[in-house]
């Protein structure tokens, strides 16, 4: 059974990685929105053995909907295909994911699934960014300007008649 590989167009035509982008997108969404609404909810209290304590994550929260509304605008932006992109989603996607860890106590289930989300983009799009490295020709390098070099004099002799012609 034959599969369509990372970086293949696939019906598209694009050849842009559409998953990767849509969910990251979606994972950005649950962040914002989630972390909205924590910073309107009131402080959460842990009983511990020495008693009741009230933590609030307001700062957190809001730190969360700013990565949240990055992590939605880099999935938005892979969806354009543009370079750069790809580094700049991944780049946005480690610290939603190091947020959401940091918030595992105070929304478990989705902190997983969202955690989940972004580390299977960051996935895709290295081995989108892998395929795409591999059929992409080198850029051209001194040695490597335009054609291949001619075997023989680099240039040819001045015109006929100029001063400089020997003889």
């Amino acid at each position: 059974m034959g599969s369509a590989g990372v970086g293949d167009a696939g019906a598209t035509g694009s050849g842009r990685p559409l998953l990767a982008a849509g969910l990251l997108t979606g994972a950005g969404l649950v962040d914002v929105l989630s972390a909205w609404a924590h910073t309107a909810r009131d402080a959460f209290a842990v009983e511990t053995a020495q008693g009741v304590y009230l933590v609030d994550i307001t700062g957190w929260a809001w730190l969360h909907v700013a990565i949240g509304a990055a992590v939605t605008l880099a999935g938005l932006l892979v969806l354009t295909g543009r370079r750069g992109t790809v580094p700049l989603a991944i780049c946005c996607a480690v610290p939603a994911v190091a947020v959401d860890l940091a918030l595992l106590p105070y929304a478990p289930i989705r902190a997983v699934l969202v955690v989940a989300l972004d580390l299977a983009a960051v996935r895709l799009l290295l081995r989108y960014r892998r395929a795409v490295r591999g059929r992409t020709p080198a850029p051209p390098g001194p040695d490597r300007l335009s054609a291949p070099r001619r075997p023989g004099r680099s240039s040819p002799g001045p015109p006929p008649g100029s001063p400089t012609t020997p003889g």
